[in-house]
């Protein structure tokens, strides 16, 4: 899962002998060697989605760059699969192994606030690769400051920035890679560098959108911005048709782009739109919008004002600091569960989101115990900002939206029903994009839907699950220039767990 371009010879699994030369490589650093044997090994390779969990043959857990290269290095020399887990949220598995070598960064979990020598009066996070962004809540929030983060909070700093990287605010400040002024990142040569706009260069380029095909990535500094409390929560409604009508109605007139390409409060409301049935609604499957609004509480209410003129059945929303944001559409740790992403454009046709209500009610009610709280979310936002960028090998900037389509459930055996549904659910969604003239993958793999972009690749984000897309799909125009820069840094494609990038394609 993750990419259906051509699998290469694959790398081996960890034998006794790497084992014993693992210990002896690394026995005078702090560098912990985990086995299968070890107290530690379960939550080493626990993963957010159990569904993407595997186990590894060895797990290390360094704690500097240098401990990452020593068991890096030997794992290249020796044809060893590689894996790297930060937060552990790829529901690809994309952070996993079967019988290979896991880097394990939880040893690599600090975060700073620092001044940027390079720009006089720039603040900074320092972002060790274990973090997740939950850790650059928790010390921003200190200062007043953040930066653009996932929009769960125990989603990991490395694979979101590494793969582009949207947030609550991409509306204000654009992608974490536009964020992003440096990598420090450990190559399969096990070699240390350091990746900006001045020192590696073209690496910095491919690190920020393909920065996986790569190395690992040891630690990220990254812009902070000045943020305070904003107006956030979710607001509940039913599924009768009528009401849908009325809140995709607000919706629209809140994120359909104008001639300008700007939305009607810009960067300051990003949200949602989507089907839920949590806990408290006991069993019911309930429509809900879910607002983040970059101002007072009173200009909140005001903004929102005819979306609960509707009458919600519940709300959440209060005045709350910035990281309470990153938490309240936080799904349960560890049951079992897929990302699949698709894309959708502004406006929504109300027959769309009744369509796609019926898809996920036929798909809950089947089976209520096991789907738990399965989520349909259309993620909104003012598109401007990440549109005016061209930073990075990031192929998928446009005016689209995405959509996370996110099946969670319990037991192994429904693994494939349920990404099945994942994936008629995005049927669904192409066929809109047809409606409305949009360009569709043709071509490709089968089932690689998205509108395309300036730059060629579908536009589907990359984070998200893609079961069927192809690397080139994803990167587009910038394939060929990533191929000459895994050439440079990974001929023999160590890092090759999601879209990866092969120099004889």
């Amino acid at each position: 899962m993750g990419s259906i371009t051509p699998t290469p010879t694959p790398r081996r699994k960890v034998r006794p002998s790497d084992i014993d030369a693992l210990r002896s490589l690394l026995s005078s650093t702090n560098a912990r060697v985990i086995l299968p044997s070890h107290e530690a090994y379960s939550a080493a390779i626990a993963r957010w989605s159990m569904a993407a969990s595997k186990r590894a043959g060895i797990v290390i857990q360094p704690t500097t760059p240098a401990e990452v290269g020593l068991a890096v290095k030997y794992a290249a020399e020796n044809g060893i699969e590689v894996a790297v887990k930060g937060g552990g949220h790829s529901t690809a598995g994309a952070s996993s192994t079967e019988g290979g070598l896991l880097i394990y960064l939880e040893g690599m979990r600090r975060v700073s606030v620092e001044d940027w020598p390079a720009e006089p009066g720039q603040k900074v996070f320092r972002i060790g690769g274990g973090a997740n962004w939950g850790d650059v809540d928790d010390e921003g929030v200190k200062y007043g400051l953040h930066t653009v983060g996932g929009t769960v909070a125990d989603t990991g700093v490395g694979g979101l920035t590494l793969g582009g990287g949207y947030g609550w605010l991409s509306g204000l400040h654009g992608l974490s890679i536009d964020c992003l002024v440096e990598v420090e990142v450990v190559l399969a040569s096990g070699e240390v560098v350091r990746a900006n706009e001045s020192e590696n260069s073209e690496l910095f380029w491919g690190l920020s959108g393909a920065g996986q095909n790569f190395g690992v990535a040891t630690e990220f500094v990254m812009r902070a911005f000045p943020q305070g409390d904003v107006w956030c929560g979710l607001a509940m409604f039913g599924t009768e048709k009528d009401t849908v009508e009325r809140v995709v109605k607000v919706v629209n007139e809140m994120y359909t782009p104008d001639q300008n390409g700007r939305t009607k409060h810009e960067g300051k409301a990003m949200g949602g739109l989507g089907f839920i049935s949590p806990p408290p609604a006991e069993g019911q499957i309930m429509t809900f919008v879910s607002i983040v609004f970059v101002g007072t509480e009173e200009e909140g209410k005001e903004a929102w004002k005819d979306l609960f003129e509707i009458g919600p059945r519940m709300s959440t929303m209060a005045m709350q600091p910035y990281p309470v944001a990153n938490k309240f559409l936080a799904p349960p740790v560890g049951l079992r569960s897929s990302m699949k992403g698709s894309s959708f454009k502004m406006p929504l046709r109300t027959e769309f989101v009744l369509d796609v209500q019926k898809m996920y009610t036929d798909f809950f009610t089947g089976d209520p115990q096991e789907r738990g709280i399965t989520l349909l979310m259309y993620e909104m936002y003012d598109p401007w900002k990440t549109t005016q960028s061209t930073k990075g090998s990031f192929a998928n900037r446009g005016t689209h939206m995405n959509a996370l389509i996110c099946p969670i459930w319990h037991h192994a055996e429904k693994d494939a029903e349920c990404r099945q549904w994942a994936r008629d659910l995005n049927e669904r969604f192409k066929k809109e994009l047809e409606t409305q003239n949009v360009e569709t993958s043709e071509g490709g793999a089968a089932g690689g839907v998205a509108p395309r972009g300036k730059k060629g690749a579908v536009l589907l984000y990359g984070n998200y699950d893609q079961y069927d897309e192809r690397s080139r799909d994803i990167f587009g125009d910038n394939y060929p220039r990533l191929i000459e820069l895994k050439r440079t840094y990974d001929p023999d494609n160590v890092f090759n767990k999601l879209f990866p990038i092969y120099i004889d394609a």
